[in-house]
């Protein structure tokens, strides 16, 4: 027989366990809802975001306007949702569980290798890597008659002019990309390209592809956590720039290409790793190498304002004491940065200019004796437009 006093306490206990239980579930709501809140009031991210590299949505303010009123909701929405409490350690945590859980990538712009490898997930890239983005015949007749328009116009003022373009880490690294991301055609853009320009046109393109593929053999040439090449991939690009140059100028009396020291370390993960901040996950053994005996130094019009002119990607330039070395403009994007410890040491002046296009004011100025510009290899979809007068050059 079942004592009634038994089913009570039983009961009782029930019930205090029971309230106990919710009160535990509203303490764990509660800080779930507030605890990102409070970090969020203490927590100083400057505005900027060093995983994403993009600045955060500010504070919106509220104006007595319809136009505000009704947009304060969403711009609030952005603020918080840029500056929640714990959002870089969500971030890590989101990432941790798609790449090595789901086996996927937690960002578009991320493409997940094999072994340790990671590539840049732009679009352009991973067309290019894959045959599905040839240029069409006005693509390709668009670029040869941009390329040498830019090449008479330089020609009339007695300047070389070099073309140069930096491969995609797709393209030097195929054998690291994911079997999800097959290959369904065999031609890719750049070969289109430059297999155009040398059938159809004498203007001096320089395609590192095979020097590249030729120094990998020996040596890693790009970054395994980062879209870019390493040293040693930049100074195998600055070795075949040196050929090219000479073969412009006949009378160019450069020296042998700069003597480097070379030293290893393994450092957090780079930009790709740092995307989705996992830098501490992905490690990088990285190879510098610096000129011996380094003789280049900040031109003296740049050198006060030179950290500030390199970090908001304005031109600067490097100069050497020697009067017999020619003067060069690069025009360059971020595949340029690894450059410029080499060629500052091969050239009397080389001028940086952080452009995908060759810009007619800063040649006027600098009257260079060469004209490089480098391109990496996803941007060539787009056909620059020249910006010298159509009768300049003529």
């Amino acid at each position: 027989m079942v004592d009634p006093r038994a089913v009570e306490v039983g009961e009782a206990n029930a019930r205090r366990l029971g309230a106990a239980g919710s009160r535990l579930q509203v303490v764990l709501f509660a800080a779930a809802i507030w605890l990102p809140l409070i970090v969020a009031i203490d927590q100083r991210d400057g505005g900027v975001s060093e995983v994403e590299k993009r600045r955060l949505s500010e504070l919106p303010t509220l104006e007595w306007s319809a136009a505000s009123l009704g947009s304060f909701p969403a711009r609030m929405d952005r603020y918080y949702d840029d500056h929640m409490g714990l959002r870089l350690a969500l971030i890590r945590m989101q990432a941790v569980l798609e790449i090595e859980w789901l086996r996927r990538s937690p960002s578009p712009s991320l493409v997940v290798g094999r072994d340790g490898w990671l590539f840049f997930g732009d679009e352009r890239a991973v067309a290019q890597y894959q045959g599905a983005a040839e240029l069409s015949p006005m693509q390709l007749d668009a670029w040869r008659r941009y390329l040498e328009a830019e090449r008479d116009a330089l020609a009339a003022r007695g300047i070389a002019f070099l073309v140069v373009f930096a491969p995609n880490k797709h393209s030097i690294y195929p054998e690291n990309m994911p079997d999800h991301i097959p290959r369904v055609g065999a031609r890719q853009p750049l070969t289109q390209l430059v297999e155009h320009l040398r059938a159809t046109s004498t203007v001096t393109v320089l395609d590192l592809r095979p020097a590249l593929l030729e120094a990998k053999k020996r040596r890693r040439v790009y970054h395994r956590t980062d879209t870019h090449w390493n040293d040693t991939g930049a100074h195998v690009a600055y070795r075949e720039i040196l050929r090219a140059v000479a073969a412009e100028l006949p009378g160019f009396m450069h020296r042998q290409p700069v003597a480097v020291a070379e030293s290893r370390a393994t450092v957090p993960g780079m930009g790709l790793a740092r995307l989705v901040g996992l830098s501490e996950r992905y490690s990088e053994e990285i190879t510098t190498l610096e000129p011996r005996a380094p003789e280049a130094s900040v031109a003296p019009e740049f050198r006060a304002s030179h950290r500030e002119r390199v970090r908001r990607l304005e031109p600067f330039a490097m100069q050497v004491d020697s009067p017999h070395l020619p003067h060069v403009v690069v025009f360059r994007d971020s595949f340029g940065n690894a450059l410029v410890p080499f060629l500052s040491e091969s050239f009397g002046r080389t001028l940086f200019a952080w452009s995908r296009n060759v810009d007619p004011r800063i040649v006027e100025l600098e009257k260079p004796d060469v004209v490089i510009l480098e391109m990496a290899e996803r941007f060539i979809g787009d056909v620059p437009e020249s910006q010298f007068s159509p009768s300049s050059g003529r």
